[in-house]
């Protein structure tokens, strides 16, 4: 899969077409689900795809932002054993589907819900799993103009192509106050991400969904070493926080090993705390 490509193209979809993706296309995301790349491989994952008829009014009122279920031709329900880090696991592996139904022409939106035990319940789904993820799957009724292209990378890559770049992101927070260098504050110069390899991959980072679009992460630069941070909101729960960060290693974690190399993230606290506020916590590191 082409990350930055599926980046650039996917956007969420709240409004569907009646058309259900075809046979063919339905097996290709299926077949993806069982064998994508998982955050922690030790966790074990069972992702079930239902058609409307079996999940919209089953579980309208109980998934949805604030209980108004997105209608959709199709869903995807992930479910997970309940494990350490299984919910940054299920953004992880939920996304990577997302990217990969995009890549086949097909939109997808996640869903919020509030409780696991009643959407097994009112889905009459038979597993020894929670539910840690609803993602919506079709095609949506309107198409979005994208308005961010592939990034040029190489060449004298300064402030003024910074700020023009942070101008098509969609209401995006700029980059230089997502990632730090060596301490907290210390805001990212353009040419040393240039220069270790950095800026594509911390910049398709900054562009991962998450809850209400809040771009709750931060990043540290301590020499080899990367730190994701993630922050505490009122607006949101722990769950959301996890998927969240999740979803941002992936995005991380794709383009780098596209252009540069492999990496591991290492989930959990480092030694250093780096002065971090009290809202943001340490949630992963790695080594690049």
């Amino acid at each position: 899969m082409d990350y930055r490509q599926m980046i650039n193209q996917k956007y969420s979809v709240r409004d569907y077409k009646e058309k259900k993706v075809d046979a063919k296309t339905a097996k290709e995301i299926r077949d993806y689900a069982n064998r994508c790349p998982k955050l922690v491989d030790d966790i074990a994952v069972d992702i079930r795809f239902m058609d409307n008829d079996d999940v919209y009014r089953q579980i309208d009122g109980f998934a949805g932002y604030k209980g108004i279920l997105i209608n959709a031709p199709h869903y995807a329900i992930l479910l997970s054993e309940k494990k350490e880090h299984y919910i940054e696991n299920a953004g992880y592996v939920g996304e990577g589907i997302c990217l990969k139904a995009q890549e086949l022409g097909v939109n997808s939106c996640w869903i919020t819900f509030k409780d696991s035990k009643t959407i097994i319940h009112k889905l009459n789904i038979v597993t020894d799993k929670e539910v840690v993820g609803i993602i919506a799957l079709g095609y949506g009724k309107k198409t979005r103009k994208l308005t961010t292209g592939a990034i040029k990378t190489g060449g004298n890559y300064t402030q003024a192509n910074m700020n023009r770049k942070k101008e098509t992101g969609a209401g995006r927070i700029p980059l230089q106050q997502i990632v730090y260098i060596d301490q907290w504050g210390k805001e990212a110069d353009v040419d040393a991400l240039m220069e270790r390899a950095l800026y594509d991959p911390m910049d398709y980072a900054r562009r991962a969904p998450s809850t209400l679009n809040r771009q709750p992460w931060r990043f540290i630069i301590d020499g080899a070493k990367i730190i994701l941070t993630v922050r505490d909101d009122e607006e949101t729960n722990e769950y959301e926080e996890q998927i969240d960060a999740g979803i941002a290693m992936l995005y991380f974690e794709g383009v780098i090993e596209q252009s540069l190399c492999s990496i591991q993230w290492k989930l959990g606290a480092v030694d250093n705390a780096y002065n971090i506020p009290d809202n943001y916590k340490i949630v992963a590191s790695c080594e690049v």
